[in-house]
């Protein structure tokens, strides 16, 4: 099913699969702003054994645009979730979360415990300046490669510099308005860049995408980033909400550092598996393995 919902006056975009199973599983998409366009064909697999929502964020895609002068955050963001899903008459669910999505994970759950039941942290981002600092780490390669020595100069300073401010996401996509490779610009190992452009272009098409849909993104991105929440280290946060935990960690991924793997590791009742042929897309790039380890993890009781 897709559809509307109305929440806190707001037109958001949702999807429902499999909606006579009984364990449910509510997708938090990336970016900020990367809409849950590709996760369609994963949640579809995943129907099989579980009810499973996405939506479009507040502001992204195919929801409501963020008007001139509102103020919006992820705070904000949070609270549409829960009202979501009180008008969608669930009683409790298990979340998935894709890299930024993996902090409103954390947020969500901390603020609403008791309708969690589990989490599930696909290639989550929970450090910022510690996940910038590795991309720019893992764009300075494809400079050096281009022979871009402006560029790889910025991500020394990236890699090096201990900010006092957030000014250094904005020269991260900076940097990333430069990089003309697709699968490098979406941190893909195991799918070429024409796969993942034709896999992008059937879901376009099939749904009817438009640029000027993607373009109204940009001010959700700009309030976000505004808001300042996104900048706090997640970790501790995670360590609190006493909930099982599954890690999935792309192992060429720059967004889910080795340091972040390990202090997530450490945690109790948590499972770590790494797709060893995958970058940040795990469900792209071995879609069999991320059904199955999903499926059990969701479906095994404790």
């Amino acid at each position: 099913m897709k559809s509307y919902i109305n929440i806190c006056g707001k037109k958001i975009y949702y999807e429902i699969y499999g909606e006579k199973n009984e364990n449910v599983l509510v997708y938090f998409h990336g970016g900020p702003g990367a809409s849950c366009l590709d996760f369609s064909d994963m949640a579809s697999r995943l129907s099989s054994k579980l009810k499973v929502i996405c939506f479009d964020q507040y502001g992204v895609l195919r929801s409501e645009e963020i008007g001139d002068g509102e103020s919006y955050g992820m705070m904000m963001q949070v609270d549409m979730i829960e009202e979501m899903r009180k008008k969608l008459s669930i009683s409790r669910w298990s979340i998935i979360g894709h890299s930024y999505g993996g902090q409103l994970a954390c947020l969500y759950t901390k603020k609403y415990p008791d309708v969690v039941e589990k989490i599930i942290l696909d290639c989550p981002g929970l450090n910022f300046q510690d996940s910038v600092k590795s991309i720019a780490g893992y764009l300075m390669k494809y400079f050096i490669q281009n022979g871009d020595s402006e560029s790889e100069r910025c991500c020394k300073k990236i890699i090096n510099f201990e900010y006092k401010d957030h000014s250094f996401i904005y020269e991260l996509l900076d940097l990333m308005d430069k990089v003309q490779d697709t699968k490098i610009r979406n941190y893909l190992h195991n799918i070429t860049s024409e796969d993942y452009m034709s896999l992008c272009k059937q879901n376009f098409i099939a749904n009817n995408i438009t640029e000027n849909m993607w373009a109204k993104g940009e001010a959700h991105v700009l309030k976000i980033i505004e808001e300042g929440t996104m900048f706090e280290n997640f970790l501790p946060i995670l360590e609190t909400l006493k909930k099982p935990v599954l890690l999935l960690k792309g192992h060429f991924d720059p967004v889910c550092t080795k340091s972040q793997t390990e202090y997530i590791r450490k945690l109790a009742d948590t499972k770590v598996v790494e797709f060893r042929k995958s970058g940040h897309f795990p469900r792209l790039e071995e879609p069999d393995l991320y059904e199955n380890t999903v499926i059990d993890f969701l479906m095994t009781q404790g």
